[in-house]
């Protein structure tokens, strides 16, 4: 037998390797969303940002470029006012910040990564949420580049990866049943973008497929991914690392 295969086989049971229960974010009081071009915010984060905004968290959204690359920037940022609108986050105690980066030209350099945590000194956020680095999109990987760069500045928040356009490993499933109906009107709002492509009918489908272990119930779940503080530590080498070790634990067993 070839000295690749692992002997003797001892896989892991499906549920250390993917969420059997949806997360609870009852405990939570803040979170800052960063997304790499407007419409990211509600495709990724929707159902999360409706749920925390029924619950009376603070919720801040930062839309780090002007998204001018994929149509009119002013007709964007208006498609995600409306959006957070829609959702309910950007009030109260909640903001949406437009960051005006050049589309497909964000750069994960020190004057964003300082952006990031002066927004989150400002919002005392618990929870960071990016991009995940499965991404393919340049300016996602640019902004989570940037996120683990700040986590590693400010280190007391919790730091989780989000999917758009790659689907990631999820330790984190978020129920969103409840308010599906609420993220499909959201996402509506970006007409100049399904005018292009039916974003809105694709992320429901991934939000449905993501609910595939969570039982009957549950018809429609958002991924996410928090990695282990000590992987982040070591920075981007550190998260490549624990790729890495996810994928040979599927493939080695215990």
């Amino acid at each position: 037998m070839s000295a690749d295969l692992p002997t003797p086989w001892q896989p892991l049971p499906e549920p250390e390797l993917v969420p059997y229960r949806p997360i609870e974010p009852a405990s939570l009081r803040s979170l800052l969303v960063l997304a790499p071009h407007p419409d990211d915010e509600v495709f990724a984060c929707g159902g999360l940002l409706a749920i925390a905004a029924a619950q009376g968290l603070r919720t801040d959204v930062a839309i780090v470029s002007d998204g001018a690359a994929g149509g009119d920037a002013a007709v964007r940022a208006h498609e995600s006012r409306r959006a957070a609108a829609e959702l309910g986050y950007a009030v109260g105690a909640g903001r949406l910040a437009l960051w005006g980066r050049p589309d497909r030209g964000v750069v994960p350099d020190a004057a964003l990564v300082q952006r990031i945590v002066a927004a989150l000194d400002a919002g005392a956020n618990e929870w960071l949420l990016a991009p995940s680095p499965f991404e393919v999109h340049p300016d996602h990987r640019a902004v989570c580049l940037a996120a683990v760069e700040a986590w590693r500045q400010r280190p007391a928040c919790r730091l989780g990866f989000f999917e758009i356009g790659q689907p990631l490993l999820p330790n984190g499933l978020l129920d969103i049943t409840a308010v599906l109906a609420l993220k499909q009107r959201a996402m509506r709002c970006f007409a100049s973008q399904l005018a292009v492509q039916a974003y809105d009918e694709q992320v429901t489908a991934l939000n449905r497929y993501r609910a595939y272990t969570l039982g009957p119930a549950v018809t429609h779940a958002e991924a996410y991914w928090f990695p282990d503080r000590g992987c982040l530590e070591g920075g981007v080498e550190g998260l490549l690392a624990e790729v890495e070790r996810l994928l040979r634990q599927r493939l080695r067993g215990s």
